[in-house]
């Protein structure tokens, strides 16, 4: 294991000053005085302090380079990625790499790939949306400090070179350091159009590097959310109401104040909040509070329910999607087979290792924040209209995620936290226990979709119509967007428009506000219409009696990447030559936003009542490839998630609540049903694009057909376990 030194992300600045997080690094620090081009900023955020210092990098005069990183680490290897294109483009030596993350939320951290204004680690953005700034950060850094070396050599510039965080004169071997050269290099202006290296110099990219993140890991030093221990702390233990929205209209909390430790009972937005000593007296204190709460419409809310509106949604006329193009209406009427059918899917939990957490401290107009969040834009956001006051006062600290696939950032912790932290005039750290985070989730919206594919006489599509009823999360989670694009939201992207060139194709988005919370979701919009669009993919090869993969490649003909993605992943899964009672199912994922190619094969034996996932093979070419092992980590996670998504994971409701509380009722993947896994990455050109997302899409798909392929079973339901197969 490599044995880099690696920040614990212990120290956090949440603030705007830079230079005490900067001295916090633990040498001096070189501080570069330039301003990259950078979006605008959100009204009510921090204008931040671009142009003062650099936002990428800092050198000590120990020759340790930091990476500095507003990017979050939730373990789909970013800081070891961003440190490693940084430490390229500026030829430092990788044993003295470190990274440190921050959450000033400066206009250079805004995503120029996701929403405007906001710090927001989301959409596997955070390499492919940072790589162009990181790479000229790093040699603006390395054209001063060979300016500076320059000097002191007595020495042309042209005649230096720059690697091993050593500036060295090519014909007398003589060299400089970058600690050597931190304080001078300082003072050299500011290049204005710095030089990036040719692709054949960034000799540390395309290099398979240990994750940074994995010491502190292994030796407890790594911080997370609920690991924040804050002087004079109290505990908050939270219940929430049994639906969306319910409101408390009374509590009984006489024997619960009398407790051990008790210090507060209030409360809170959709239910009630023990404030204690101890976590545990708070929790066992709760308990014993009995709430009541006012009627709310979406008490009677149920799977039946949902079900039922949905289907009125499909009837609906709704609005066309992006992508469309051609005459769908006369292209079906001359084709020679038309194919129909219906697709649902389920709500779906994050279920993330670490459940959310929120610390609090509000002492007059001072708010501060400790968290796990994905947006400290966000968090700041939820914090101030709870208390009424300016986000750009309120300083969020990072801390490490147990997991987030779009779960990490929400009103109701935030807020519980702040008003409590108010009324309690200490610090509050609010816990949510694994019940509360799986039934008061952000959860995956539901659908239910329609499509129709006309096929012509050679068996290939020559028209298809998808129509998708479901909630939209830009409307819950960043309605400020959602009022600029109305009427396009998420998961209606790229129903139609795919990569298959079928000459006509009209798409139609309904939206169904539905009873429960709704938020981002890995794979979001890819996952619900990549399984309509393979799925009818499948069964049109099948109509003209053709391999599924032959059929996707004749279709990708014209496309050599996804012809080498799909001859690979055939390769790898020695596709056709199962052995007896195994079968294999594929499907493909093409995305322009995540720059992506991937094929995924799914291997499985047995039959419908006791059928078992052998093995799952994914190939994946989203551009260049950083770091080909945290490719191939991310992609692999991506692909066991969604295995698990689309085999038995379903929130059902009843009473207006989930119905699914714990792992015991909310099934995932058990390690026993876990097949082996093989992935295989492509790296192509010069432009990095996304790993850490795309592995769920294609997976639920592959499975369905392969489940076709060994039962002759068209399940279009998710999840398939429960719908028509038993996984053993």
């Amino acid at each position: 294991m490599n044995t880099v030194e690696t920040s614990s992300g212990r120290e956090i600045v949440g603030g705007t000053s830079r230079r005490g997080f900067l001295e916090g690094i633990g040498t001096t620090a070189f501080l570069l005085a330039f301003q990259l081009p950078v979006s605008p900023g959100r009204a009510g955020e921090p204008s931040g302090v671009s142009g003062q210092f650099n936002a990428f990098l800092a050198i000590g005069e120990d020759d340790v380079v930091t990476a500095i990183i507003a990017q979050t680490e939730g373990g789909q290897g970013n800081s070891t990625g961003m440190t490693q294109v940084i430490a390229a483009e500026l030829g430092a030596a990788w044993p003295r790499m470190r990274y440190r993350f921050t959450t000033e939320r400066r206009p250079e951290y805004i995503n120029p790939m996701l929403y405007e204004g906001l710090v927001l680690t989301a959409g596997s953005s955070s390499i492919p949306g940072f790589y162009g700034t990181m790479r000229r950060a790093a040699a603006a850094t390395r054209e001063m400090l060979v300016a500076a070396a320059a000097k002191q050599l007595g020495v042309s510039p042209g005649d230096l070179s720059v690697s091993e965080s050593k500036v060295t004169h090519s014909h007398s071997g003589r060299y400089l350091t970058f600690g050597q050269l931190a304080a001078a290099a300082a003072k050299e202006p500011v290049p204005a159009e710095p030089r990036l290296r040719a692709r054949k110099e960034l000799l540390l990219i395309g290099q398979p590097l240990d994750r940074l993140d994995v010491p502190p890991k292994v030796d407890g030093s790594a911080r997370f959310g609920l690991d924040l221990e804050a002087p004079d702390m109290l505990y908050a233990a939270v219940r929430h109401g049994p639906a969306y929205g319910s409101t408390v209209a009374a509590i009984d909390d006489a024997k619960a104040k009398s407790m051990p430790g008790v210090r507060l009972i209030m409360a809170v937005p959709q239910g009630v909040a023990v404030v204690a000593d101890q976590y545990w007296q708070a929790v066992k204190a709760l308990a014993e509070v009995r709430e009541t709460y006012a009627s709310h419409p979406n008490d009677n809310a149920s799977s039946t329910t949902v079900a039922a509106a949905l289907r009125r949604g499909l009837e609906q006329p709704g609005h066309p999607t992006m992508g469309g193009h051609g005459d769908v209406a006369t292209a079906m009427k001359s084709a020679v087979k038309v194919l129909e059918a219906e697709f649902s899917m389920p709500f779906l939990s994050h279920a993330c290792m670490e459940p959310v957490s929120c610390t609090a401290r509000v002492s007059g107009d001072q708010v501060e924040l400790w968290l796990s969040t994905k947006s400290p834009s966000l968090d700041a956001g939820h914090a101030a209209r709870a208390l009424g006051i300016d986000p750009s006062t309120v300083i969020v600290h990072n801390e490490y995620q147990g997991g987030d696939f779009g779960r990490r950032s929400g009103m109701e912790h935030t807020t519980e936290a702040v008003l409590l932290a108010k009324a309690a005039g200490r610090p509050v750290k609010v816990v949510w226990t694994r019940e509360e985070d799986l039934r008061v989730d952000q959860h995956r919206t539901a659908f239910l979709g329609r499509v129709r594919m006309g096929l012509g006489a050679d068996g290939t599509p020559v028209a298809y119509e998808a129509k998708i009823a479901c909630d939209g999360l830009w409307q819950r989670l960043f309605p400020w967007f959602y009022a600029k694009k109305k009427p396009v939201d998420l998961p209606m992207f790229n129903l139609v428009g795919g990569a298959y060139g079928i000459p006509n194709e009209a798409g139609t988005y309904v939206n169904v506000p539905l009873p429960v919370r709704i938020g981002a979701f890995r794979g979001n919009n890819d996952t619900h219409n990549g399984f309509m669009l393979e799925t009818m993919i499948d069964e049109a090869a099948h109509i003209a009696g053709a391999d599924p993969l032959a059929y996707r490649r004749r279709l990708l003909s014209k496309d050599a990447r996804s012809i080498a993605v799909l001859d690979r992943a055939a390769a790898i899964a020695g596709w056709g030559k199962t052995a007896p009672g195994h079968h294999q199912g594929i499907a493909y994922l093409q995305s322009e936003f995540y720059r992506c190619r991937l094929a995924v094969i799914a291997e499985v034996s047995g039959t419908a009542d006791a059928l078992r996932v052998e093995r799952l093979v994914g190939v994946c070419d989203s551009g260049l490839a950083i770091n080909p092992l945290l490719a191939e980590r991310a992609v692999e996670a991506g692909m066991i998630f969604g295995l698990s998504n689309s085999m038995s994971e379903r929130i059902s409701l009843a009473g207006g609540a989930p119905e699914q509380t714990n792992f015991d009722t909310y099934e995932i993947l058990r390690i026993d049903q876990t097949p082996d896994v093989i992935v295989g990455i492509i790296s192509v050109g010069d432009e990095p694009g996304s790993f850490g997302e795309v592995g769920t899409m294609p997976v639920g798909t592959a499975l369905g057909n392969a489940i076709f392929s060994a039962t002759g079973k068209r399940i279009r339901t998710q999840p398939f376990g429960g719908n028509g197969v038993t996984f053993v």
